[in-house]
């Protein structure tokens, strides 16, 4: 993949906001300590905004999601009391309530977050000019939640409203319109559409290294996520490689076994296991349960995806008990947060249809995938890699059951 160029100099205002964002960071910090009530009483809306985003860049969504909330508290309260400067606090509430929105999609919590990002819309439709950025900007998180939804034509929808808006406030070289293509490259590798995908990648990872550097976390983003298509297609070699240069990138700044490097080393596992490389994948995914288990507020989808994987490894490996121990774990977690239609829960559904062809439950099998397919080709294309795999297994269930009804059928005869 070309375009990773080398850390472009800072021009002279990024430095100065660079220094005020620490210098900021480091107040806010303090300010955070201790966390009671009483020592944040009287504090702006934009100061508790501050604390909560601190948390939310470590990934810590339990700690961002009390301060977002005293944020908000903080400005619907200003908004009702100070009625001299009503624009304004509304501008604080619909920002609190993005803020939120953020910490509910990122702990998985998609309806809540729907819900709210909604709600942030409608008020900023209220304050704003029609076509506003800020507009464009919560569209572009609203899509995003659809997808994670598996609501993908919404998403595209949504999308294609985000472009159009933020298309008129920028240039088509500028990287902000780079970092909405990204949003909708991740949208049709979703979808299966990997052609079309992999062309934007192309175009929007060269502005977004300029720009941004090539060290830079957003620009490790963009490679783990094109990493991820890499993978989809069977290029295993060249998504190793992008995963490896990201994870370093993020190490470098949170340092190893942090909650937000779980997301690459579950690509990882996945390739390993591709490669037929059990234990090291075991081995990773293993670690990765570990971390969540001491952050409980972690993104339950991803926790479920981590599950799908473990199952998977210990059915090629068979382990038939701990494969239905970690499957069930998958589609508890997975039909609960992202729903039963979803093609992330596709996946644990896939497993376990293959445990019940293993139990010689070859009805339940078919019937189960031949649910989950339905499901799946509502939205997805027929070369998307969830339906192939599905697919693969529902054939295979019923040749398994055609050998046990021939075998039958013999011991009958003799």
């Amino acid at each position: 993949m070309k375009g990773v160029s080398k850390t472009a100099a800072p021009r002279w205002w990024e430095r100065v906001v660079v220094g005020v964002l620490f210098v900021t960071a480091v107040v806010c910090a303090r300010a955070a300590q201790p966390v009671s009530s009483e020592s944040n009483a009287g504090c702006s809306p934009k100061t508790l905004q501050a604390i909560a985003r601190i948390y939310m860049a470590n990934g810590d969504y339990g700690k961002a999601e009390k301060f977002a909330n005293k944020a908000l508290d903080a400005a619907v309260t200003k908004e009702g009391l100070d009625s001299t400067n009503s624009t304004q606090a509304q501008e604080d509430t619909s920002s609190c309530l993005i803020d939120l929105v953020w910490v509910y999609k990122n702990q998985g919590r998609l309806l809540e977050a729907e819900k709210t990002c909604l709600l942030g819309l409608k008020l900023q439709q209220q304050i704003y000019y029609k076509d506003h950025p800020y507009i464009a900007y919560t569209l572009r998180i609203l899509g995003s939640i659809y997808q994670a939804q598996g609501r993908y034509s919404q998403a595209g929808e949504t999308l294609d409203r985000a472009m159009t808006i933020i298309r008129k406030c920028h240039t088509a070289d500028d990287p902000v319109i780079a970092s909405f293509e990204v949003d909708v490259a991740r949208l049709l590798v979703a979808e299966g559409r990997f052609a079309e995908a992999e062309a934007i990648y192309e175009r929007s990872l060269r502005f977004i290294s300029d720009y941004y550097g090539a060290d830079h976390l957003y620009t490790a983003g963009v490679l783990s996520d094109i990493a991820k298509l890499y993978y989809l297609q069977g290029k295993y070699e060249e998504a190793q490689q992008l995963l490896n240069c990201a994870m370093n990138i993020q190490q470098q700044v949170f340092g190893e076994g942090h909650r937000l490097l779980i997301p690459n080393q579950l690509t990882m596992a996945r390739i390993y296991q591709a490669r037929g490389e059990a234990k090291r994948a075991e081995q990773l995914l293993t670690n990765a349960l570990a971390v969540e288990q001491e952050n409980p507020s972690y993104y339950e989808p991803l926790k479920g995806e981590i599950y799908t994987v473990l199952a998977e490894v210990y059915l090629n490996s068979g382990r038939y008990a701990a494969a239905q121990v970690a499957c069930d774990k998958a589609i508890n977690i997975l039909e609960e947060s992202v729903g039963r239609d979803s093609d992330i829960t596709a996946m644990a559904l896939n497993c376990q249809i293959r445990l019940y062809v293993l139990e010689g439950k070859y009805n339940q099998a078919y019937e189960l995938g031949c649910r989950v397919l339905t499901s799946l080709e509502k939205a997805l294309l027929p070369s998307h890699p969830s339906i192939v795999a599905v697919n693969e297994t529902v054939g295979m269930t019923q040749e398994v059951k055609t050998v046990a009804q021939v075998v039958k059928t013999a011991a009958l005869i003799q």
